[in-house]
């Protein structure tokens, strides 16, 4: 496929994903203050159940097409030692080591926000998967500092993606 393919695949995934983590915490947050912890982990519930259906269809284009341009970059430099030595690798490394936060914030979200009940390994799997329970089994007391950390990872990424073309 096409290197700019591949890029516009990467760079739509990126918008989708990292703009629906910013608008939970911009908007979001300061609607909780306003309607009340009840309500909010009501809503945030629901909408939650609805992100871990739709997000890994950003998701995993996004991931996918991130290392295979890694990867790319790494072959055409050389290998690994010859890519950490230019300023591009180190930061397209950088990067993707944020990349791989955002990535385990994302596939640990189910058991961060929901309560756990002494699941089986089958049922955590299910859990994961699809997220089970109802809202009252929701943690708000972890939104904030959870989307505030996937936000700045997000934020870093875009803007190292920027700044690694300039060096």
């Amino acid at each position: 496929m096409d290197h700019q393919v591949i890029v516009l695949i990467h760079l739509l995934c990126a918008v989708l994903f990292v703009g629906a983590v910013a608008m939970e915490v911009l908007i979001l947050e300061p609607v909780r203050k306003v309607i009340g912890d009840e309500v909010f982990q009501r809503v945030e519930f629901y909408l939650f159940r609805r992100i871990r259906r739709t997000y890994p269809l950003a998701v995993i284009p996004l991931y996918v097409t991130g290392f295979y341009m890694y990867f790319g970059y790494m072959d055409s430099a050389g290998g690994f030692d010859a890519l950490l030595a230019s300023k591009f690798g180190q930061l397209l490394t950088l990067k993707m080591g944020f990349a791989l936060g955002l990535l385990t914030i994302f596939a640990s979200s189910p058991f961060l926000f929901m309560r756990s009940k002494s699941r089986t390994a089958l049922e955590n799997l299910k859990h994961f998967v699809v997220v089970t329970g109802g809202p009252e089994d929701f943690r708000i007391d972890r939104f904030e500092v959870v989307h505030y950390l996937a936000m700045g990872f997000g934020f870093a990424i875009v803007i190292l993606a920027k700044v690694m073309f300039m060096a």
